[in-house]
């Protein structure tokens, strides 16, 4: 059974394209206070929508995820639960066939009922070749004949869903996916009402007017062709309408920090996200918060260079980084060091509740010492005294800082080691590391589902970009990919892949788990922030008592 492989990176980060918050040390006016007693927020966003077409967007994630609604979703404690669908839903004995009832009360914002037809109807737009869409690759090798579909080896009608009247959906699977129910919380698993969509025919999504709606809200006052500001509206042809307490948010795009923590202090926000100088600046203010996302920073090491294909000089650059320095000295914006590949906060063990990330432990260490020994021996075996090689970055303010740390920690902690730096522009240092004209990179790994094999499958052969192989890693890999009914053993696989990945052949280097941090005034109530994916404001609130 193959295992199911992930193409795109950069489009992943549209799922953090978010709206953030900010607050000051500053007493709200009276602006502010006649505003608290009502539910309404009034927050930032980070870039322009371009369109609300679920089939075609991959930068709108939090619109999306706040106006529509998936079969899926989460709860306020980020537990899986019913959306449009009852409840959670029926699988076969062999994990490939799910049945979802679809809730009666579920309907769209012009009143017509969202049917099992909707998400037959969104789902093979997602796979038709023709329309391309950056995130069909969430269905290939998932939805059964979804990868042939996209190929053109078979006609769209033979992908794996089926509607069973009009509230009970039908779904077969290429093989077991262990994963699947956090997939269905994408946006690009969400329905669309064929004759609506069909009506509007190029215009729709272009337009609040010209969009249809199954979330907690609705859009308004936004148009693709201006789309610097826009609103929520409570929507009340939502079936959950009563649990959505806010009434209105107002949103504007907001590209400077600077700017928004000045629309901040003249009472215009109520959130929005920090970054740069701006953090240590407001690090000590009593509204500062962070939330670790499922992001995480390492060192790529491309193994076609010989010195790299030593496994003692590998592990010498493992263990002689100090990352505790970096994030707290460094970047000071709640990031967090990590000794693995799997993120804080990401994935719980099925049996006992225990984070991935405490389960699995640290996988190495800073230990200068260690990494010392490992060097020199490394040197004997390439019988050098001394080894250069190059750093490729790109030229983002983040990526320099962690860029000019690992070359001074590097020529501080492994005598005889030159690290030349090459800044570029992002795009050009992901060009440059997929075809391999590189010998270190510094690069990113961010989660496009709730599972700990999204990042661990990275060590595959056919996935890494570090051009190794290694049998028993592969192998594990494919063992929890096989292992559905099992998912006790299925953790326990995928601990001993990176375990095996990163303390035995120590393939790159793990620095930091990233964090968003913000400030949010404290009338501001329950915006659910995952570690993954979009934030929701469908529990949030405006407790006029603070």
């Amino acid at each position: 059974m193959k295992t199911i492989k992930k193409t795109s990176l950069l489009l992943l980060a549209a799922l953090f394209l978010i709206l953030g918050g900010c607050a000051t040390n500053t007493k709200d006016n009276n602006t502010t206070n006649s505003k608290k007693e009502k539910q309404v927020l009034n927050l930032a966003a980070d870039s322009e929508m371009d369109t609300m077409d679920t089939t075609i967007s991959t930068t709108n994630f939090t619109p999306m995820n706040n106006v529509f609604e998936g079969l899926i979703s989460y709860d306020l404690s980020g537990k899986l639960i019913g959306g449009n669908a009852k409840e959670l839903p029926e699988v076969s004995e062999d994990g490939l066939v799910y049945t979802f009832d679809i809730r009666e009360e579920a309907n769209w914002s012009n009143g017509t009922p969202v049917t099992a037809a909707d998400y037959l109807y969104a789902w093979k737009r997602m796979v038709d070749p023709a329309n391309g869409s950056g995130y069909a690759y969430l269905f290939s090798g998932i939805l059964k004949n979804a990868e042939e579909i996209l190929a053109g080896d078979k006609n769209i009608d033979e992908l794996g869903v089926e509607a069973i009247g009009d509230k009970t959906l039908k779904v077969t699977l290429e093989q077991p996916v262990p994963y699947f129910l956090d997939l269905l919380t994408i946006p690009s698993y969400f329905p669309q009402n064929e004759a609506f969509v069909t009506e509007q025919k190029e215009n729709y999504g272009l337009d609040a007017e010209l969009t249809i709606y199954n979330g907690p809200f609705t859009l308004s006052d936004w148009t693709a062709a201006k789309g610097d500001s826009w609103k929520y509206i409570k929507n009340d042809a939502y079936w959950d309408k009563d649990s959505v307490k806010l009434e209105e948010i107002n949103t504007q795009i907001v590209k400077e920090v600077g700017t928004g923590i000045n629309l901040y202090e003249s009472g215009q926000l109520d959130s929005i996200k920090l970054s740069g100088n701006f953090v240590p600046q407001y690090k000590n203010n009593e509204d500062f918060k962070t939330t670790n996302k499922a992001w995480i920073y390492y060192l790529e090491l491309n193994q076609e260079v010989p010195e790299l294909a030593n496994k003692n000089i590998r592990k010498a650059l493992m263990l002689s980084i100090d990352r505790q320095t970096f994030t707290e000295n460094v970047l000071q914006d709640g990031s967090e060091p990590i000794f693995g590949h799997v993120p804080q906060g990401l994935a719980k063990n099925p049996e006992t509740d225990k984070d991935f990330r405490e389960d699995a432990g640290d996988i190495g260490s800073f230990d200068v010492e260690e990494a010392q020994k490992s060097w020199n021996e490394g040197l004997k075996e390439l019988n050098k005294d001394e080894i250069t090689l190059e750093l490729t970055t790109s030229d983002s303010e983040d990526s320099k800082k962690l860029a000019e740390f690992i070359q001074s920690e590097y020529q501080k902690n492994l005598p005889g080691i030159t690290i030349k730096v090459r800044q570029m522009p992002d795009n050009s240092r992901l060009d440059n590391v997929k075809k391999g004209e590189y010998q270190m990179a510094t690069t990113y790994w961010l989660a496009d589902f709730a599972d700990p094999i999204n990042f661990i499958e990275r060590f595959d052969t056919e996935i890494n970009r570090g051009n190794y192989s290694f049998t028993d890693v592969d192998q594990l890999i494919e063992e929890s990919n096989q292992q559905f009914n099992d998912l006790s053993t299925r953790w326990k696989t995928m601990i001993q892949a990176e375990k095996s990945a990163l303390g035995e052949h120590y393939v790159d280097v793990p620095i930091y788990q990233t964090a968003e941090p913000y400030l949010e005034k404290s009338y501001v109530k329950d915006i659910y922030r995952p570690v993954f994916g979009s934030r929701s404001f469908k529990y949030a609130y405006v407790d006029s008592s603070k």
